[in-house]
């Protein structure tokens, strides 16, 4: 039995219901009011707006337009290049204005969806795969786009779980329980290499012990927050920690570092200590 079985063996039926309801839960429904607004000549949208940040962009310039359905918007020239410089100067300028918070001058790319796919066709991404634009990560929920994560699973040979505890100082769910390591995808990044180097910074994982996690499929996850609309596929990964290594973490956004039995980490997600993405998460390695 190798440790996932044994993580799912000691839980009870009630606590793996517990663990379908995380994944039946992860897509929430748009909100009414939501604004969608397209890119180009798209016909899916590309992102979904709170109307206080429709009006304020409407505000700032006048590339965006009404249309019938939401607001259009793009460059004259329709490029990368042009779209990425574009939206560097309204995140900035909403930065300014106090519209979006936490800033971490690190970009991340938007990938359409006819060139990535949705749900269970969605591609891994890749520099392979051309990209609409990249932007500052922080602005991602302002404008309701998808984005991409690596979560890593750290299990250990008693099918116990190493999880983190989120700095206070996180911009997003400081304090609470999160996954041994995981991160969302920057520009030029692949998922791997977005992996070993969350698990080196998170949890001290040396690259060749961090190079054995396996990856383990995906999750989508969309919900209302404060700062505007959740959009994110979660990549998973598991890794066997070794009885003789101690995750430290390296970069000061985690507090601590725990290990939990299987009915410590359901008790855990039960009590909405845990994100709702590492416990996706966590559902996704267990169940699936």
């Amino acid at each position: 039995m190798n440790a996932i079985e044994k993580f799912k063996a000691a839980l009870s039926g009630s606590e793996i219901q517990v663990l379908h309801q995380c994944l039946t839960q992860a897509m929430q429904p748009l909100p009414e009011d939501a604004v969608p607004w397209y890119l180009g000549g798209s016909q899916a949208a590309t992102g979904h707006l709170k109307p206080a940040h429709a009006k304020v962009l409407q505000n700032l310039g006048s590339h965006w337009a009404h249309i019938p359905l939401g607001l259009h918007w793009d460059t004259p020239e329709r490029t990368h290049a042009s779209r990425s410089q574009a939206l560097a100067e309204c995140a900035k300028q909403l930065h300014d204005l106090g519209c979006v918070t936490g800033w971490r001058n690190e970009k991340f790319s938007y990938w359409e969806d006819h060139v990535i796919g949705v749900g269970p066709q969605c591609l891994e991404p890749s520099s392979q795969l051309p990209a609409a634009f990249e932007m500052e990560r922080s602005a991602f929920r302002f404008f309701g786009l998808r984005s991409h994560a690596v979560h890593v699973n750290g299990f250990t040979n008693e099918g116990h779980l190493w999880c983190g505890r989120r700095a206070l100082t996180k911009p997003t769910d400081p304090g609470m329980l999160d996954n041994l390591a995981a991160g969302g995808l920057p520009v030029g990044e692949s998922l791997q290499t977005c992996g070993v180097r969350e698990m080196q910074e998170e949890a001290g994982i040396a690259e060749d012990l961090a190079l054995s996690a396996v990856s383990h499929g995906k999750v989508s996850t969309c919900r209302s927050v404060a700062n505007g609309w959740h959009h994110e596929t979660l990549w998973v990964y598991n890794l066997l920690v070794p009885p003789e290594v101690t995750p430290i973490n390296q970069d000061g956004e985690v507090s601590e570092l725990t290990c939990l039995s299987p009915k410590q980490v359901l008790e855990a997600i039960a009590s909405n200590a845990f994100t709702v993405d590492a416990a996706c998460v966590i559902a996704q390695a267990v169940l699936n």
